[in-house]
């Protein structure tokens, strides 16, 4: 330290200006310090020293200044000096960390200094920030500026004629956006109100991003696609500005579509959220929507088609009026909207003449787009490994390859085959599928609803049932064909769907009644096992429900089976759980239709009647109750026929099973009875079939079905069958 700096001001002032000197000790041409520079750099880089009095300071500085001149003076003569030295001597080679920090200091870009005295704006930069002309920082490019601008021409992949069974959804984006868009004056004039906003909701797979795009592509305009996620930013305040940026940009090549995919990811629920943050950039994304006015845009239009498949948790400010105007519900698709969507997919590829889509559609029930493109795929690989296993056998390279190792199993043995089989071995005229493709396609893919909580539609048919013919009539009235002929009832001014319990004693059909229900109306179809939707997390057994029947209407018509309602909905008294009471409610309140029950039909079934909530029991609700009692001799008899007939083609002996069906030993007997009753004459056959050495083909002979009979117990007691009667007797039916 210089002996003349004697205070502790000078001391720390000389260490902040050899630190200044230091970076600017590579420059060809160092700049001049002054004091209202060093000053200035020091206010802004050092706390400490930038809370002393300003004149102190000054001072301080314009000494050590003063004595940096000096000592710089003195270190040039004896440069000199040592330069003079150095001519004389070999030059030792300079280490490579100082050629790395020489590097490091040219990278700076500090600006040079001018030669006067005076410190200028430039001098001042190379220790401060850049500044505005008002004296603010100058903003940091960003590198969204740097990059290269985004194609926002609209998607030249899809079309709307490739889209099949969306007739309603395409009318009314039609009817919405189409003419607003290409009347801007009209607009502007305020002639027409056009939507700023359409949701578009649906389950995963049914096509809500291909619609958006096939109706960007049909419009022809500017189209900016975004997936919700991308717009959250960790920083706070960076979502709301993407969120901004996103609509400025749209305003300026107005007219525009912005699709948001997922957009329940970042417009949930404000009361829900978590943290401020969520609530700020659905605040932000309801001032962007309504700035889209196109009054003040000259008549241009920005609207906003989103997609998501959970609606219920959007907040309900965007899903007003002046927004999301519209809301296009995507359902499952039905036998016709299927049957349309199969034909645009396989219109460009080549079929075989026994290829039905009509019969396809019909086997597909609860197929989304998604699945259906998924069936064509699966049996295009068919197809193909077929094709290719004809080649691999043909083949002498592939026959030897798979001959060689016998220890491989078939199908690693083909998959050396294909690999060694040459290029496009196979012709473009063999890519033919066969309706076997397909059905063979069928069981190996599961639809997307079905694991979305939706069952497929049953194999059981009526063909399966024997007896019961008057249930079966009261039930094709109240739920087939309300579905199948709805205008005829609207004529006779029944307009909403009913609601059918089905009740008695175990093992009577009701379970196989409305699997057969759901087969004859092809409507899709959600079975609800009661006990399955309770949750001991409050509120969780009512979100299920409330799930259950949204799930419902976006797939009408669609049939919802409660099997054992009666422990869904118990009866409400001083007895019972605030929960129980909570579940019960929900379900009235979704049986009254609040939430439009439209094209929704309910089938219940309980063996205990008397435990269900009699409110349940209204009309408008489950209003048609009907009655499943023991069978009689005759309808034992059909059932068991029926059972055999379809088991077992081949059996001829029918009398045996009238005699059977008709034994005293058969009273009481329920149809789940009459199966067992089966299963134990099958059995009896086995045990006989085994002890003769199993030389005797299989049958059923009649002392096989004696010996049934004395094994077999009903399992409805007299007394159990004679509640069912009383109750009948009440009034329940």
């Amino acid at each position: 330290m210089p002996p003349r700096i004697l205070n502790g001001l000078d001391r720390d002032v000389y260490q902040i200006i050899r630190k200044f000197e230091d970076q600017h000790v590579d420059d060809k041409k160092p700049p001049r310090f002054t004091v209202s520079g060093v000053y200035d750099a020091i206010k802004q880089s050092n706390s400490s020293l930038a809370r002393q009095k300003k004149r102190p300071l000054e001072d301080s500085i314009h000494r050590v200044l003063r004595l940096r001149k000096e000592e710089k003076h003195e270190d040039d003569e004896e440069a000199d000096i040592e330069e003079a030295a150095a001519a004389a001597s070999p030059k030792p080679k300079e280490r490579d960390y100082y050629l790395l920090n020489k590097q490091i200091a040219k990278s700076w870009n500090i600006p040079k200094a001018q030669s006067s005295g005076v410190a200028t704006p430039e001098q001042k930069t190379s220790m401060e920030p850049e500044r505005l002309p008002n004296g603010e920082p100058k903003p940091k490019k960003r590198r969204a500026e740097r990059r290269e601008k985004e194609d926002r021409h609209p998607p030249t992949d899809a079309s709307l004629r490739d889209l099949g069974g969306m007739d309603d959804a395409i009318k009314i984006l039609v009817k919405s956006i189409t003419w607003p868009m290409h009347a801007p004056e009209a607009c502007e004039k305020g002639l027409v109100k056009p939507a700023r906003g359409v949701l578009i909701h649906g389950p995963p797979g049914c096509g809500k991003t291909m619609l958006a795009k096939a109706y960007a592509a049909s419009l022809g305009v500017a189209f900016i696609p975004v997936s919700a996620p991308s717009l959250v930013a960790g920083m706070s305040g960076e979502s709301e500005k993407k969120i901004r940026e996103l609509y400025d940009e749209a305003r300026k090549l107005a007219p525009c579509l912005v699709f948001i995919d997922e957009i329940d990811a970042i417009m949930g629920k404000r009361e829900n959220a978590q943290r401020e943050m969520e609530k700020r950039i659905v605040a932000q994304m309801l001032t962007c929507m309504d700035d889209c006015d196109p009054q003040k845009m000259g008549g241009k239009l920005v609207v906003t088609l989103a997609a998501t498949n959970r609606p219920d948790s959007i907040d309900p400010a965007l899903r007003r009026a002046g927004r999301f105007n519209y809301e296009i519900g995507l359902g499952i698709p039905n036998e016709v909207a299927r049957e349309a969507i199969l034909r645009k997919m396989l219109s460009k590829i080549p079929l075989a003449d026994d290829v039905d889509c009509k019969f396809l559609a019909k086997r597909t029930p609860g197929f989304v787009g998604a699945d259906l493109e998924d069936l064509i795929s699966v049996a295009q690989n068919d197809l193909a490994t077929e094709l290719m296993s004809e080649i691999a056998q043909v083949s002498s390279e592939a026959a030897m390859e798979i001959d060689s190792d016998t220890q491989d199993p078939p199908i690693i043995k083909l998959h050396y085959a294909i690999l060694s089989a040459p290029l496009n071995a196979i012709p473009e005229d063999k890519y033919t599928l066969t309706m076997r493709h397909f059905l063979e396609a069928i069981e190996q893919v599961q639809p997307s609803s079905k694991r979305e909580g939706f069952s497929t539609i049953p194999d059981t048919t009526w063909a399966h049932i024997g007896a019961l013919d008057n249930v079966r009539e009261e039930l094709m009235l109240s739920i087939v064909e309300p579905i199948h002929h709805p205008e005829k009832f609207r004529a006779l001014g029944i307009d909403g769907p009913s609601g059918v319990l089905l009740w008695g004693p175990p093992g009577c059909g009701k379970t196989l009644l409305a699997k057969a229900v759901a087969n004859e109306s092809k409507a899709n179809f959600i079975s609800v096992k009661g006990p399955e939707l309770l949750n001991k997390y409050v509120g969780e057994s009512e979100r299920s429900v409330r799930q259950v029947f949204s799930r419902a209407r976006t797939s009408a018509p669609c049939i919802v089976f409660f099997d054992e309602l009666d422990a869904l909905v118990p009866r409400r008294d001083s007895s019972g759980t605030d929960s129980s009471a909570r579940v019960v409610n929900q379900l009235l309140t979704e049986l009254d239709g609040m939430n439009n029950r439209s094209g929704v039909y309910v089938i219940g079934a309980t063996n205990r009647p008397d435990m269900i909530d009699p409110a349940i029991l209204r009309p408008g609700r489950l209003g048609t109750n009907i009655f499943i009692d023991l069978p009689n001799a005759d309808g034992r008899v059909e059932i068991l026929k029926t059972r055999i007939r379809r088991l077992l083609p081949s059996y001829t002996d029918l009398d045996v099973l009238e005699a059977v069906a008709r034994d005293r030993r058969c009273e009481r007997f329920s149809g789940a009875d009459i199966e067992n009753l089966h299963s134990a004459a099958a059995k009896s056959a086995m045990r006989r079939m085994i002890s003769n050495g199993g030389k005797e083909p299989g049958s059923l002979l009649p002392e096989d079905w004696q010996r049934a009979l004395n094994e077999t117990k009903p399992s409805v007691s007299d007394s159990h069958a004679e509640k069912f009667r009383t109750l009948k007797e009440m009034g329940w039916e």
